[in-house]
């Protein structure tokens, strides 16, 4: 199909421009290095809270540059962080050029997803709908901000999308087969991302409803139970595998679990026999602590929390989301729940949706971005593509009408108005924030982190600073890459003392407390609020998620 081809292309000249553009983001900054060692190595001690085989994925180009695997600090079990310092010093001559290749693969796992919406919602609602989907899909700011950096969150999106997809396709025709697929997903799925750890359950919440409404001919209970069961097992084998059977049969009281969830269980069953590998409890164990801050990190419209908020991911996602998806979406759930769905058995589509948003509410501490609910994107372009598509369908199918025209003209305006939120900020995508937020120029004021900040501005700031004449600034930066890297020679900002051009990062601005360079090698602990009081002052200009001001 060449409306499919043509924004497939669209998305990847999207994302890889982005992919040039951006600097090493804080996620990355530790994910490639964890990834490349966890490739070369088979070593998953990393105490990351989500599985490496996708940056170890991202990491196979890096393999025929004979580049030497990151070295381990010398302590009892790998961390994270002093891997990406390490990586860094290491190869800080050719650093920006060593992620391009790997986002070239996060590249390549958004055009397979783009694919599948095109499939699936063309498969539910026809083609017109595949190719509104794909629009939708292939021109939104907040997939492409994270389809092009060597992060999980895009294939956390793939595997939810996968998942729902094939159970969809398991309940269309219940064979051995299609149970067998599914398997293969559902045990995919969690090491694409953690949270992907919740999708057999999804999974099973599917069949319930399917099996609630029409169950189809001569489709027992008994043989949907099998086929479930049959899948789930598979699963659990693929996840076992993956991690080589590490820990698995072991007691779950021999293990040490820091977060209250996993130690209570462990202390009310100390000897069941272990289903699950211990490196990956081992992650869901360090989501479950969260970062348990010691002074407010989390910010929501102004404010400050140490706990978060439970609604915070639906703000960010109705903040960071086009206004037009939105609507195209409620509208699409609500057709559900009414039972006046288009589709055949779209419930595949939205009941995961509501599955993100709750799993999100109940059980994610960490309260730092819409990119937790990506998962939802896809999904969401499909159950709105029909009411954008269908508009345009009548209206060339039969002799145009008032009212025909009308609707057309309406679906083209929506579809208008979501094409140039992408255009408005292209391809700085992160800084995305909708109509509701004052656009993305306000987005501070609403959401900080990676929402808006990752420390993705390094080379806009080198570019900023050369094409100014600037050989030093006043820096403070949210990030963890040394911006020396970027050949950015800086002084820390000193409350009354430092003059002139100052440079600072939106989240620190806004007063969020992190580690900040001070001196090659040096990083120090920035306090909450450390630099609110730049707040009194003007800026007088902005670098992306930077703010530009001139000291007296």
């Amino acid at each position: 199909m060449l409306g499919g081809g043509l924004l497939l292309v669209a998305l990847v000249a999207q994302a890889g421009m982005a992919a040039l553009r951006d600097s090493v983001t804080i996620d990355e900054f530790v994910g490639l290095p964890v990834g490349l060692y966890a490739l070369q190595a088979a070593d998953f001690r990393s105490e990351s809270m989500n599985p490496p085989f996708f940056r170890s994925f991202a990491a196979l180009p890096l393999l025929p540059t004979g580049l030497p695997a990151p070295r381990i600090p010398p302590m009892n079990e790998a961390n994270d962080w002093a891997v990406g310092y390490r990586f860094m010093a290491d190869y800080a001559a050719a650093y920006h050029r060593l992620f391009v290749p790997p986002r070239c693969m996060v590249i390549v796992a958004a055009a397979l997803l783009g694919a599948l919406v095109l499939r699936w919602a063309s498969e539910i609602y026809g083609w017109e709908a595949g190719l509104a989907a794909l629009f939708l899909f292939a021109f939104s700011p907040t997939l492409l901000a994270h389809a092009h950096l060597v992060t999980l969150d895009l294939s956390g999106a793939l595997g939810w999308t996968a998942a729902a997809y094939l159970a969809w396709r398991l309940l269309e025709s219940p064979t051995v087969p299609r149970a067998i697929v599914l398997g293969l997903g559902l045990g995919l799925a969690p090491v694409l991302k953690l949270s992907g750890a919740l999708v057999p359950a999804v999974t099973a919440i599917l069949v319930l409803v399917r099996a609630n409404g029409d169950g189809g001919p001569g489709v027992s209970w008994r043989r949907r139970l099998a086929l479930l069961v049959l899948a789930n097992g598979l699963a659990l084998a693929v996840l076992d595998g993956l991690y080589g059977f590490e820990g698995v049969g072991r007691r779950l009281g021999d293990v040490a679990f820091a977060s209250q969830r996993l130690a209570a269980v462990a202390h009310a069953v100390p000897g069941l026999p272990l289903p699950l590998p211990v490196p990956f409890l081992k992650a869901m164990d360090a989501l479950f602590v969260g970062d348990q801050p010691s002074e407010p990190a989390y910010y929501l419209a102004g404010r400050w929390s140490l706990e978060g908020w439970w609604y915070y991911h639906l703000v960010a996602f109705v903040l960071k989301t086009p206004l037009p998806l939105i609507a195209g979406g409620l509208l699409a759930i609500g057709a559900w729940c009414a039972g006046r769905s288009p589709g055949v058995r779209d419930g595949c589509v939205v009941v995961p949706i509501l599955c993100v948003f709750g799993a999100d509410s109940l059980m994610n501490p960490l309260n730092i971005g819409v990119r937790h609910t990506l998962p939802v994107y896809p999904l969401l372009a499909i159950a709105a593509s029909p009411y954008f598509a269908a508009p345009i369908r009548t209206l060339l199918a039969a002799p145009p009408t008032r009212r025909t025209v009308a609707r057309a003209a309406a679906s083209i305006a929506l579809l208008g108005w979501f094409l140039y939120g992408n255009l408005s900020v292209a391809p700085r995508y992160l800084e995305y924030f909708n109509e509701l937020a004052g656009g993305s120029a306000n987005g501070h004021r609403w959401l900080i982190d990676s929402n808006l900040d990752w420390g993705q501005d390094l080379v806009r700031l080198s570019d900023y600073l050369r094409e100014r004449h600037l050989r030093s600034v006043h820096l403070a930066y949210f990030g963890r890459v040394d911006p020396r890297v970027y050949g950015i020679e800086f002084t820390p900002i000193v409350e009354g003392k430092s003059r002139g051009i100052a440079v600072v990062s939106a989240s620190l601005l806004m007063g969020r407390p992190y580690w900040m360079w001070k001196s090659p090698g040096v990083l120090e602990w920035s306090r909450h609020g450390a630099f609110a009081w730049l707040q009194r002052h003007r800026p007088v200009d902005r670098i992306g998620s930077m703010f530009v001001f001139d000291l007296p």
